[in-house]
């Protein structure tokens, strides 16, 4: 035996005591459902490199004899603020010394040549799309890409001001053509248009995910991140890796996350009412700006596999938050006969069940459903703080500026004392037909169960979050719809008056 090569028992001990230790550091701490973070306090750090570092001994010693290198845990994508630190890991093994060139957007990054890429803190030029290679004598090994996404910081010019200058530098990536198909006039009929089927079954406005560049990625994930945090660019990614997911288990090409796509409903401005719209086939996304009110609705957010699933080696679960919080508070509804709805739901009432598929007619009718369910004030207070606790967790799905300033209108005491909450079924959220409803003076959220439809004899979740006073930027209501219709009459008979002349 070479004197200087360890055994392979040799190998696999150092690993476990390795692994040991890792456990021993990470004693005590744990994480949520989130499945990589941004930052994270020295001890975790600590323990994260212990294990990567057992890992990596262990699966070296596995690979002693491999011919070239192979990649066992690809990188993760993240979305983080600016300012915070990130670290980009891949573990990897195979024959002799290996060696590690990180690249962004396709050009290799000086100095990146270890197994983790860190960025002690993170700037929005640090946006865009990593990879690494990993060589040794006997070949090479390309790792997945991993999107990392930085939201700028707000501190000046507040929210809009950064998303309008994110907006600004997307478009201006696009070609003449791609400007015309992302920046339409705003309407709120074309607004209306998302709905919660694929794309190749119900078109969408503005470009879609797999006509971009890397480059213009990019700069979609930056815009995105900047207009709604670093949650709802997470909740983004993870609702894509699903919609892939489905691809890969014979959905068919009508999945995948190229079917997602980005438009702005007016023209991106500093002062014009103008809107960012994502949406696919189970998220969508409206976040309007220089409306009368602070605007992020509807948002339409499904998820089919229901929970837990990977893809290219990553484990994501997009709708851990609002699943559980629901849960719990059905469990708890379960407790009130006042609560359970008489009828029985198949779908949502107001989700995108509008003529084509699409949204409904703006304003929609709450005012016709007469069956409400139990007073929020008649709950027990751990309860009232379990319905408190779902409408956060949509609410997170939105940069800070817009969190703040919704719970402060949803969870007011005048807010709460018109507020009901009701369940239909049985009060869970694992059997088709359960369906749950929040109902404010100006928060509506329903929530779905429905059967599967590409992962059978399973079931999938449905769910609508909309602001009864600020969809669409305040523009879905009588006062607004009848606005529009005037101005919309009045620019016709311009129109027809000037055909008359020419």
């Amino acid at each position: 035996m070479n004197p200087r090569v360890p055994s392979r028992s040799t190998a696999l001990a150092a690993a476990a005591s390795l692994c040991l230790l890792a456990l021993v550091a990470a004693c005590g701490g744990g994480s949520g459902g989130s499945t990589s973070s941004a930052s994270a306090d020295s001890s975790t750090s600590a323990a994260a490199a212990a294990a990567e570092t057992a890992t990596m001994s262990a699966t070296a010693a596995r690979g002693a004899t491999t011919s070239a290198p192979v990649i066992g845990t690809q990188p993760a994508s993240q979305a983080v603020a600016a300012g915070a630190s990130v670290n980009l890991r891949v573990a990897a093994y195979g024959a002799a010394t290996l060696s590690y060139q990180w690249f962004k957007d396709g050009a290799a990054i000086s100095g990146a040549t270890a197994a983790t890429y860190t960025l002690a803190a993170a700037a929005t030029e640090h946006a865009g799309s990593y990879h690494v290679v990993v060589s040794n004598a006997k070949g090479t090994a390309t790792s997945a890409s991993a999107t990392l996404s930085v939201t700028a910081n707000l501190a000046a010019g507040g929210l809009g001001a950064a998303t309008l200058s994110a907006a600004q530098g997307f478009i201006a990536t696009l070609s003449s053509s791609q400007q015309a198909s992302a920046v339409l006039a705003w309407n709120l009929d074309t607004a209306r248009h998302w709905s919660n089927l694929p794309a190749a079954m119900v078109s969408r406005n503005g470009l879609a995910w797999s006509g971009l560049s890397t480059a213009q990625k990019t700069a979609a994930r930056n815009l995105i991140a900047t207009a709604l945090g670093s949650a709802g660019a997470q909740l983004l990614i993870g609702m894509q890796a699903a919609d892939n997911y489905l691809y890969s288990i014979g959905g068919g090409s009508t999945y995948g996350e190229g079917n997602y796509y980005l438009s702005f409903l007016g023209t991106p401005s500093a002062s014009g009412f103008w809107m960012l719209q994502v949406t696919g086939h189970h998220l969508t996304y409206n976040v309007a700006f220089n409306g009368s009110v602070k605007s992020t609705t509807p948002m339409f957010l499904a998820i089919e596999p229901k929970a837990t699933f990977s893809h290219a080696g990553v484990s994501y679960d997009p709708m851990l938050a609002q699943r559980s919080a629901m849960a719990s508070l059905g469990t708890a509804l379960t407790g009130y006969g006042a609560a359970k709805l008489a009828g029985t739901y198949g779908d949502l009432l107001f989700g995108a069940n509008g003529t084509g598929g699409i949204d409904g007619s703006c304003p929609h009718a709450y005012g016709g459903v007469t069956e409400r369910g139990l007073p929020f004030s008649s709950l027990s207070s751990a309860h009232q703080g379990l319905a408190k606790a779902v409408i956060e967790a949509y609410v997170a799905t939105q940069a800070s500026e817009h969190v703040s300033e919704l719970l402060a209108a949803y969870l007011s005491d005048a807010a709460l004392a018109q507020t009901y909450v009701a369940y239909a079924g049985n009060g869970t959220v694992s059997t088709r037909g359960d369906y749950f409803r929040i109902d404010g003076p100006r928060v509506w959220i329903e929530f779905s169960v429905q059967n599967g439809v590409i992962v059978a004899n399973d079931i999938h979740f449905h769910t609508i979050w909309r602001d009864k006073t600020a969809d669409y930027g305040g523009l879905c209501t009588s006062a607004a719809s009848a606005t529009t219709a005037a101005t919309a009459a009045t620019a016709a008979t311009a129109a027809t008056a000037a055909a008359a002349t020419s």
